[in-house]
């Protein structure tokens, strides 16, 4: 059964990848890492769904890593951010943060390149509004549902001891990444949907987080 305009957190998957039916399309929000990808498949196949549309918020490998099971399962059109098509694409490597650990993970975790992808702003959808949050990586993109009054944003942002921030050690440009929070929260209220933990909400007019339970 196909329900218009609401969306699914898929369960086992190493970064949030939720299922989202919005104006009569399916839509797989993140694609997670490899085995992940195994546990979304099972998950549309005890639906008996499938995704028409996958939407990458950005390249690092744990959000695309099983993109390429999906595609040749399901076939779906494959939107990625316009900067990081290339490495999508396998034509690029993806540029770590400075941390070690974000160097050693971007040598050890690897993902299998996807030729027949877009970029995103090729994408023109009544209700969805495309939000350049860079910073975490080069071109990293957030997704807004206006209907659905969510915004999916990957590692854009997340809820950290101390508030709204970003995983410092795994971002590109911190000052960036932290702009680009600040455009979040001009979207006025709205729930974030992370790619790791779980949503909250930014409340513009008093300019204060709230922590979804």
């Amino acid at each position: 059964m196909e329900f218009v305009n609401s969306f699914t957190l898929i369960p086992g998957t190493m970064a949030n990848c939720y299922d989202i039916s919005f104006n009569g399309v399916r839509i797989l929000m993140d694609a997670g890492t490899k085995g992940s990808g195994k546990k979304i498949i099972e998950y549309y196949e005890t639906l008996k769904a499938k995704p028409q549309m996958v939407l990458i918020t950005h390249y690092h490998p744990d959000h695309i890593g099983g993109l390429a099971l999906i595609k040749e399962k399901y076939d779906p059109q494959v939107y990625v951010p316009d900067g990081e098509i290339e490495v999508v694409r396998g034509e690029k490597k993806l540029t770590p943060a400075g941390s070690l650990i974000s160097k050693l993970l971007a040598g050890m975790m690897k993902s299998q390149p996807i030729r027949n992808v877009k970029k995103v702003s090729e994408l023109h959808m009544d209700g969805l509004k495309i939000i350049r949050t860079g910073g975490h990586t080069p071109d990293s993109t957030s997704y807004f549902f206006k209907d659905l009054r969510a915004i999916f944003v990957g590692d854009a942002a997340i809820m950290g001891k101390d508030g709204v921030g970003v995983n410092k050690r795994f971002t590109l440009d911190y000052e960036k990444a932290m702009s680009s929070i600040e455009m979040l929260k001009n979207e006025g209220d709205a729930t974030i949907y992370p790619g790791h933990g779980k949503p909250f909400q930014i409340k513009k007019e008093k300019d204060e987080i709230v922590r979804e339970e």
